[in-house]
């Protein structure tokens, strides 16, 4: 039976071939960008839950009194997440072109597998300690941003925003917190 770590090697190698995700040292010098773009989209997706709570900012913006973009919020949570998952990426030397590509790179690559035989993946994952948890929240984020984007009536309330918003948070500085544990 196929492991899961084999078959996201064989789902990475797939994306390789598409050429949906690239893998060169030259992407390397992309990571502190991209984390600074994931704190810069958190920063305004931050705002627009701001702008949807508070009536001053409603007013000082000339905003109708009930106007909130808790779909907003959600869909930049999740690319300020996206982003810091590219910067990770950019650490092992990727550039991804598709969501699903990064998502299974982020799972192979830095989720605990106590079952990975590969010693320098081990090494890997246990250096990064990213959790299986987090790589969950950007999947269940990323599912919320499609709703939000795509339905014309979805039903986004406060909660979903602020959810949304908290995970992103948690995400980029566990990002963060990895890079500067290991002096990256």
């Amino acid at each position: 039976m196929k492991s899961r770590y084999d078959f996201l090697k064989g789902k990475i190698e797939g994306y390789l071939k598409k050429e949906q995700l690239f893998r060169s040292d030259e992407h390397k010098k992309l990571e502190k960008p991209f984390l600074a773009k994931a704190r810069k989209n958190f920063t305004v997706a931050n705002l627009l839950f701001k702008i949807s709570e508070q009536e001053e900012m409603r007013k000082l913006l000339s905003l109708a009194s009930d106007f909130e973009m808790y779909d907003w919020v959600i869909i930049v949570s999740y690319y300020s997440m996206y982003a810091s998952s590219l910067s990770a990426l950019a650490k092992l030397g990727y550039k991804s072109k598709s969501h699903a590509a990064t998502i299974a790179v982020l799972e192979h690559n830095f989720v605990k597998d106590k079952k990975l035989e590969t010693e320098d993946i081990h090494k890997l994952a246990k250096a990064y300690d990213l959790s299986e948890q987090l790589i969950t929240k950007l999947i269940q984020t990323k599912t919320k941003r499609e709703t939000a984007q795509y339905d014309a009536t979805p039903a986004i309330s406060k909660e979903m925003a602020k959810t949304a918003l908290d995970d992103a948070d948690e995400f980029i500085t566990k990002i963060e917190e990895i890079f500067s544990q290991q002096n990256l």
